[in-house]
Order: structure tokens, then sequence, then C-alpha cells
């Protein structure tokens, strides 16, 4: 049965305890990005959705348990909204390439807080770092490289390593939002208005599938 059949289903109280877990889990991952494990105390990501302090150890025990609940929910997350379009199956390799593009720029867009917690760990090289990469991050990059093979094969993308293509893209596509306050104040771009997000989508496709020199 689906998730969205199970809460369908489910009665008010299980559907507002869903809700308050999300909130909380929201607030840890950008209070875990904006300032690091260590600098995000349990009280103040409580205070962000505006639950009380105990409710946190009721759902999550301790703050490790929590980093790595909220952690394994926003992968989850980027898994469900990362689902390719209605369509995509039919589009020839370079197309699905740019589309695919430009919905993970959308997505770095909404979600800034993955490229940061990510940062925030790979700084110190942490224990919840190497958590993370095994559970999560090396699926997803063999996921990856086995797109990135075939498009390689079809001279969609240049013959170099696969893992320089996963980061020059991802590096790409996660900087401008991770950076939206200096865009802000040095280039008057706000990278938070949608018609710059599409703006900026264009330009990299263009940069990386158009202007091609073979």
């Amino acid at each position: 049965m689906a998730d969205t059949d199970l809460e369908d289903n489910a009665g008010p109280r299980e559907r507002q305890r869903r809700e308050t877990r999300t909130s909380i889990l929201q607030a840890a991952l950008e209070l875990f990005a904006e300032r690091g494990f260590e600098g995000a105390s349990i009280r103040d990501i409580a205070a962000r959705p505006g639950v009380i302090h105990g409710l946190i150890k009721y759902h999550f025990n301790n703050k490790d348990e929590l980093w790595k609940a909220a952690v394994d929910f926003l992968f989850e997350r980027a898994h469900l909204e990362m689902q390719p379009p209605p369509g995509f199956d039919q589009l020839d390799l370079t197309e699905q390439a740019k589309v695919s593009l430009r919905q993970y720029v959308h997505y770095c867009a909404r979600r800034p807080e993955h490229a940061r917690i990510m940062v925030q760990e790979s700084i110190r090289d942490s224990d919840r770092l190497r958590w993370a990469v095994e559970r999560h991050v090396s699926p997803v990059h063999k996921s990856i490289r086995r797109i990135g093979e075939k498009r390689v094969e079809k001279g969609v993308y240049p013959n170099i390593p696969q893992h320089a293509i996963m980061y020059i893209i991802a590096g790409a596509a996660q900087f401008p939002f991770m950076l939206s306050a200096e865009a802000r104040i040095a280039e008057g771009v706000d990278f938070s208005d949608i018609v710059e997000i599409d703006a900026y989508a264009d330009a990299l496709i263009a940069f990386l599938f158009d202007n091609r020199v073979n």
C-alpha cells in the first residue's frame, strides 16, 4: 500500500503526529544546515516549528538519532521529488539529460539545505557523514553512474571520469542557491524567484549541452 493511501486512511491524531514529526525534521534540516550538528540545539530546533522540547525526545530519543532521521527524510524526499516526469522515457538521451538537469536545479533551489548539510559534515569528515554516504550517497551515485556511462557512450557527456561529471553537475546546480545571499548582494539576483531559477536552468543547460565543442 502506498504512503498516500496510508495517510488518506489515517485518523486525525495519526495525521497530526505525522505532521508534527515532519515539521520537526524540516526544522532540524534547516538548523543543522545553517549551524552544523554542534551549533544546532534541540531547543532551537523545537522552537522553529513551535513544538515543546520534549516532543523531540519522544519522537527521536536524542540529537544524533534526530540528525539521522532528518537525513533519511531528506534523501527519501529527494527521491520522490526527482522522479522523471511523464513521457521521459520517450525522449532521446540528450533531452533526458536536459530535463533531469532542469529538475535538479529546481530541487536545489527548493531544498538548499540538502547541499548545506552535506557540506557541514564534509568539512569535519564526521562519522555522521560516513553513515550518510554509506546509507544514501553511495547508492545514489551508483545509479547516477550507470546513467552517466550510457550518456558518455552516446556522446551526450564528454568522455571524462564519472565522478568528475557528477560533481561538476552537482556543483553547478547547487552553488547559486547555497550562496543566494551573496548573489543577491553582489549581483542583485534573487535566486528564490522562479523566473531566476528558470533562467539559471536555461543558462546551465545551454552551457553544458548547447555550446559543446567536439
